[in-house]
C-alpha cells in the first residue's frame, strides 16, 4: 500500500468512527483496530489538515532595497519582510514562525 493510499485509508476508518457514534475504544473494538494506531493517524491527519502551504513569492529585481514584503499569518502575526530575501530565505522564515 502506498502512503497515499494508507493515509486515504485512515481517512475513511476516521470518517467512519466517526459516523458510527461509537466511542474510539467502542469501534477500535469492534473493527479489531489497534487504539494506538488509531490515535497516531487521528493526530497525523489533524496535523496535516493543519499544514500551511507556502506559495512561491516572485519578487521584482529592481525594486528599492528598503522595500518590504508584508505577510499576514494565520495566527495573526503580521511579518514585513526585506524584498533583498532569496525565496529559500522568506521560505526558511515562513517555517520557523508556524
Amino acid at each position: 500500500m502506498t502512503q497515499e493510499e494508507k493515509h486515504q485509508h485512515w481517512i475513511n476508518i476516521i470518517s467512519n468512527q466517526q459516523e458510527s457514534g461509537l466511542s474510539v475504544p467502542q469501534f477500535c473494538k469492534q473493527h479489531d483496530i489497534n487504539y494506538a494506531t488509531f490515535h497516531y493517524w487521528l493526530k497525523k491527519l489533524k496535523q496535516t489538515d493543519e499544514e500551511q502551504i507556502v506559495h512561491q513569492v516572485i519578487m521584482n529585481d529592481s525594486s528599492p532595497l528598503d522595500s518590504v514584503v508584508v505577510v499576514y499569518l494565520p495566527n495573526g502575526l503580521k511579518v514585513e519582510l526585506p524584498t533583498s530575501l532569496s525565496l529559500a530565505q522568506i521560505q526558511t522564515w515562513l517555517k520557523a514562525l508556524q
